[in-house]
């Protein structure tokens, strides 16, 4: 893949990701639920492995959270860590499962 294909699926992704305030999952978790899944098929059409699985985690994670509340916090993380995967390029499993642990201790749990 050239780096203009790489800059435009970048573009692409991020601005999905910047179209998902984290404010919208107490709003309308639903709807936040559904911007989440939209970015997951993306990323899964991109072959952005470790994108695809910080929306799974992600989406893991806010299911836990519709009873006991505190979504924004975990949507905030997530989308956080998944613009920073963007910048740093592709990354192998070891580096996406790293990212998915600095999440991890951002919200206060263990990897």
């Amino acid at each position: 893949m050239d780096h203009d294909q790489k800059l435009l699926i970048q573009a692409e992704m991020l601005t999905l990701l910047d179209g998902i305030p984290a404010s919208l999952m107490d709003e309308h978790p639903l709807q936040f639920m559904l911007h989440l899944d939209q970015v997951r098929l993306k990323a899964s059409q991109h072959h952005l492995k470790a994108v695809h699985d910080l929306v799974c985690a992600c989406e893991s994670e806010l299911q836990k959270t519709l009873e006991t509340g505190g979504g924004v916090t975990v949507a905030r993380a997530y989308l956080t860590a998944m613009r920073e995967t963007l910048d740093c390029g592709p990354l192998d499993a070891q580096m996406s499962e790293a990212m998915m642990a600095n999440v991890a201790l951002r919200l206060g749990g263990q990897p």
